[in-house]
């Protein structure tokens, strides 16, 4: 799962990797944790439209077990990529 949202945006949220909700539904941030966090950006007066959603592990780890150190250095480069092509403030 690569990530949701704008591209151009200058706000990005990332999380850890993605959960089984997400993994079904191939977005991040759709759980329990992405309706707080669509309340927190609503509550910056922003849709989560506007804003860029992404892991930085891009798959889910076994049994939606915290990614390993070495999981997260392997997609590490895919989301200083990702940042580096939004380019968030």
């Amino acid at each position: 799962m690569f990530g949701v949202g704008n591209a151009n945006a200058d706000l990005v949220f990332v999380g850890e990797a993605p959960g089984a909700d997400e993994d079904r539904q191939g977005i991040p941030f759709v759980g329990r944790a992405g309706q707080l966090l669509t309340k927190m950006i609503e509550a910056m007066q922003r849709k989560r439209d506007d804003v860029y959603i992404c892991n930085v592990v891009k798959c889910r780890p076994p049994n939606n077990r915290d990614p390993e150190p070495d999981e997260v250095a392997a997609c590490e480069p895919f989301l200083q990529a990702q940042l580096a092509i939004i380019r968030p403030k």
